[in-house]
């Protein structure tokens, strides 16, 4: 998911919306599974003989979910290799452990457009089985065959694919082929990973360079500690970032000299250092921010791009004894608006504590929710009798934002255990979101009979709209050492009248579980759409849509890319035709890393009321990319991400379906809150 539920301000994240369709009464019986249909809803070519005959066909086996093996097979074995290739996207989007033999003979296919396709497929398939047969192919003559298998290992995470990689780093015969190898690595973040990459965190040849950094900083390991900071001076500012944010991962008190100094220089690494210098200082309670970086702190936390002023004024916390910083930090509290308002509450409620109880009944008098809900997650940051008073008051807020503020405000197990009447009461709320808010809460708490009530939770949202409590209480199982118990939950979870969180629950017993896949079949989508109807989707989506996204801070466009992500497409144009999107708060910005909308009701889990299917590809996350956020696989509904910087670790996992194309600077100084004025939908020239 784009976002896990609970993090520090500085990372606030936001859940996709979606919800399920149909009911079943608390304790039913699990149904049994719906077996994927023999044919599509209307007849399908059983020989391709080109895409444009059988991409309708496999689009509608993509968004049923559904195996359908003539339509699959035939496609997979087709004369025409763009056939080919699209028939290995389909077998990797429809998730099913069938697919992996015919992806296997894929993988050994004539075409290299065809092997790199197919490549991708199995990474986002993600069956172990196929890291024999993707081995080869890092060594493969055609370098994008090369690249996607890299990544396609890193996806699967075998100790025998990193030991591939690490060889291939070592082996490799060109720059290119050496940063293709070191871009797949990462996700292993262990110690022969981040050997590897070592040796190249200095090259000379930039994107090797980059790459070994991406290694050693995504997921930090202490023994990269010194490589990482001194990289704080490499040439790409972006590397630079990433290695800031891996120090502040990292949390060692000595960071926060380097990083100190850092924050002067600009751009992403002056945010990125920003960033991480409060990181160091939360996990380090007695050191300080150090006094030559004070004056630039407090004069940055004034700064007109919010990227840069908002991780300043987090800061400003830790020099509270400061006369210009304290004042700069009340008159925002006070006097502000919106984002800054909100995190320069938090900053004197962490560094006055008692002393801010009139800042904060103030605030929480405001009639302004997300003044309330800032107050009511940084609570635990006041004395523990002044909290519970205010805590109560607002766990009873009208507004579904303050309530689940107050939970995601309870930051360890103490917090829960002494505010275990009040996350009970929540767990019983109305909103699906703020009950699923209070499953974290528990599991945060831990507790012998954790798993009894995760299981109980997940029977009595068999009558719910939305499927946010089945996939909490699936994740928190899914991390339990309570195996019996964890998989009880899962069963349940499996029986549950959503598809959606039914497969959810499949995955988890069949990878985390390890359970019999022939017991548990995947359920499919019923869409009701006819093939003929896809056809009409396809040809509807390719055309040249734009979306003009009018904001107060200015108006940026995004193309959109319906031949890469139809479904997604045409939704996204649904719901902008029904003005959906017109009002709703920019409920989520994070530095250097996206802007998040598409939910009205602000909160970050709302959405339009069902899901849609992920239509994952090759395309990479750089800076200005348009994703689809999620809470899950297939768990998108209507909101989407503009990404501020290259993001690589999002590839494969989240829907492109766009790219900005003008009034980028508008993304990079939009503030959290801002509200979308008008999102217009026209049809043009690309």
């Amino acid at each position: 998911m784009i976002r896990p539920r609970r993090l520090s301000i500085l990372f606030l994240a936001a859940a996709a919306g979606c919800a399920h369709r149909g009911a079943r009464p608390a304790g039913a019986p699990l149904p049994a599974a719906t077996p994927a249909p023999a044919a599509p809803v209307s007849p399908a070519p059983t020989r391709a003989s080109s895409l444009s005959e059988i991409e309708p066909a496999l689009l509608s086996a993509e968004d049923r979910r559904a195996y359908d093996a003539p339509v699959l097979l035939a496609a997979a074995g087709a004369r025409d290799p763009a056939v080919r290739a699209r028939a290995a996207l389909a077998l990797g989007r429809i998730e099913d452990e069938r697919a992996v033999e015919p992806l296997r003979a894929l993988l050994g296919d004539r075409a290299a457009a065809v092997r790199a396709e197919a490549a991708f497929a199995a990474g986002i398939l993600g069956e172990p089985a196929l890291s024999d047969a993707l081995g080869p192919l890092v060594e493969d003559a055609d370098a994008s065959v090369a690249a996607r298998a890299a990544w396609a290992l890193g996806m699967l995470g075998q100790p025998a694919g990193r030991d591939v990689l690490v060889a291939a780093v070592r082996d490799a015969s060109s720059s290119e082929r050496r940063a293709s190898v070191l871009r797949g690595l990462w996700r292993y973040a262990d110690e022969a990973s981040a050997g590897a990459a070592a040796p190249w965190a200095t090259a000379s040849d930039a994107s090797v360079r980059t790459a070994a950094l991406y290694v050693l900083a995504r997921k930090p390991r202490e023994s990269s500690l010194a490589i990482l900071t001194a990289a704080l001076s490499d040439p790409d500012p972006q590397a630079a970032a990433l290695c800031a944010r891996a120090l502040g991962i990292l949390g060692k008190a000595d960071s926060s000299g380097p990083l100190a100094a850092a924050v002067a220089k600009p751009g992403p690494v002056r945010i990125g250092s920003l960033m991480a210098l409060a990181a160091v200082l939360e996990k380090n309670p007695g050191t300080a921010l150090p006094e030559d970086v004070r004056p630039r702190v407090l004069a940055l936390s004034g700064d007109a791009n919010p990227n840069v002023a908002v991780p300043a004024l987090v800061l400003l916390r830790w020099q509270v004894d400061d006369r210009e910083s304290f004042r700069r930090l009340w008159t925002t509290a006070t006097a502000g608006k919106e984002r800054r308002q909100q995190v320069a509450l938090q900053a004197l409620m962490a560094g006055l504590s008692a002393k801010s109880l009139d800042l904060v009944d103030g605030a929480i008098a405001s009639p302004d929710p997300f003044l309330r809900g800032a107050a009511a997650e940084s609570l635990s940051d006041l004395p523990s009798p002044d909290a519970a008073l205010r805590r109560e008051r607002l766990s009873e807020d009208p507004e579904v934002l303050v309530r689940l503020k107050v939970l995601e405000g309870l930051r360890t197990a103490a917090d829960v255990t002494g505010n275990r009447a009040i996350v009970d009461r929540l767990a019983a709320d109305p909103d699906a979101g703020v009950r699923a808010a209070a499953i974290d809460a528990w599991s945060l708490e831990g507790g012998p009979d954790l798993m009894a009530r995760l299981r109980e939770a997940v029977l009595a949202s068999y009558s719910d709209a939305a499927p946010d409590v089945p996939i909490s209480a699936l994740g928190a199982a899914e991390k339990s050492s309570d195996g019996a118990g964890a998989r009880a939950v899962a069963e349940a979870a499996y029986g549950h009248p959503s598809v959606l969180v039914s497969r959810l629950a499949r995955r988890a017993l069949v990878r985390t579980f390890h359970a019999d896949p022939a017991r548990y079949p995947w359920r499919t989508y019923e869409t009701g759409k006819t093939v003929a109807d896809y056809a009409s989707i396809l040809a509807e989506a390719r055309r040249p849509w734009r979306l003009e996204v009018q904001t107060a801070k200015g108006t940026f466009t995004l193309r959109l890319d319906g031949a890469a992500a139809p479904l997604t497409v045409m939704n996204c144009l649904a719901l902008a035709g029904k003005e959906y999107f017109d009002g709703a708060p920019i409920h989520r910005i994070v530095p250097n890393f996206v802007v998040q909308d598409g939910d009205p009701s602000g909160t970050g889990n709302g959405g339009p009321g069902y899901e849609i299917r992920d239509e994952l590809s090759a395309a990479p996350y750089v800076a200005g990319t348009l994703g689809m956020a999620l809470s899950g696989p297939d768990t998108g509904g209507s909101q989407w991400f503009v990404t501020q910087a290259p993001e690589p670790h999002l590839d494969g996992g989240y829907t492109v379906f766009g790219s900005v194309v003008a009034g980028m600077d508008v993304v990079l100084r939009i503030e959290q809150d801002d509200r979308i004025l008008r999102l217009a939908a026209k049809a043009g020239e690309r």
